[in-house]
């Protein structure tokens, strides 16, 4: 794998072990309590982590589909905007960003539940990594599935993403009381 997509893997396993740590330490109720009735539960942040990777999965596969592998090892960029709001992105939170309805999980199941479909979300993210390697992803773009107007590289929707699982993951821990 490409050393630059070497690191987002790791963000993204470290993203992994960090929210089985978390839901191991709860248990149920604490799992799903908001602390707060304007701020989701820790469940409810895991699972708009799985509902976005689910969102990306089809937006990433269609770039990939566009790019074929390139000779050389590419250095990625990110580009303004991936670099803006990877850096926006990034806890501890300073701007609160109010999500599109899509993304805001209806309801959650289990610790259980949650945390499989979270793994299996993260495992298709890193295999569209694996699959990224060596294409020219600073060419390769996608459209933001949060807002039509915004677009990026495809090196920065990977910087976003893990950017992204890192803020929600903080929220989920003060959501739990960590």
């Amino acid at each position: 794998m490409h050393p630059q997509l070497a690191v987002i893997a790791s963000d993204l396993e470290a993203a992994s072990a960090r929210a089985t740590r978390l839901m191991d330490s709860l248990d149920e109720a604490r799992f799903h309590a908001r602390r707060d009735l304007t701020r989701w539960s820790a469940a409810e942040c895991i699972a708009h982590l799985t509902l976005t990777a689910r969102v990306y999965v089809p937006l990433i596969d269609a770039a990939l589909a566009q790019g074929a592998p390139v000779a050389g090892v590419p250095r990625y960029q990110r580009d303004i905007l991936g670099w803006l709001l990877s850096v926006l992105l990034e806890p501890p939170v300073r701007i609160r960003l109010k999500t599109l309805a899509a993304f805001v999980p209806a309801g959650t199941g289990t610790r259980a539940e949650v945390g499989t479909e979270f793994t299996r979300a993260q495992a298709g993210l890193l295999h569209r990594l694996e699959t990224a390697s060596g294409r020219d992803l600073n060419r390769l773009k996608i459209v933001s599935p949060f807002n039509a107007h915004v677009s990026y590289n495809l090196y920065s929707a990977f910087r976003i993403l893990a950017a992204h699982e890192r803020r929600h993951l903080w929220q989920a821990e003060r959501a739990a009381g960590r």
